[in-house]
């Protein structure tokens, strides 16, 4: 591959990467993306009543840690379970879209987290959602998503 070419595969590669920290969001998509962050600052806290906030009643989801998916209830009853067995010492969240039509809600992104279990081992996971969420009175809930880690590269 000659100089320009590999200059120029350079730059389309930088400007694919960038597009979603560069992307702009209108007041809605805002408003739904803040729904995500708010709901994730429970979860790192640890608050196993972080669902009964932010997920409707009648929500299914599931992700790659779960041989199948889960409501409400049983969210919260893993919740009780897992949260006391790791502590999260950082995460990121970027979105790479959002798409709002009337009271529903749809939202790809990425994430990165951090956590340390009971016994002092740290582990380091990153993966992709997409979630659904809809309007349920004045405020958005999840009513469904489905998660996946990407595969450690050993």
């Amino acid at each position: 591959m000659n100089k320009l070419n590999q200059l120029l595969t350079l730059l389309i590669l930088l400007l694919i990467s960038n597009f979603s920290i560069a992307q702009t969001w209108d007041a809605k998509q805002t408003e739904v993306w803040k729904i995500v962050l708010s709901s994730y600052d429970d979860i790192n806290k640890g608050d196993a009543d972080w669902s009964d906030k932010w997920v409707t009643k009648d929500a299914i989801v599931w992700g790659n840690s779960f041989p199948m998916p889960r409501n409400r209830d049983a969210i919260k009853r893993w919740d009780n379970y897992s949260f006391p067995q790791s502590k999260t010492l950082a995460s990121q969240y970027s979105p790479v879209g959002i798409v709002v039509h009337g009271t529903t809600a749809v939202v790809h992104y990425y994430y990165s987290n951090g956590a340390k279990n009971k016994d002092g081992k740290q582990k380091t996971t990153h993966g992709r959602c997409s979630d659904i969420l809809v309007k349920d009175d004045d405020s958005w809930k999840f009513v469904s998503w489905s998660c996946s880690d990407t595969p450690d590269k050993d």
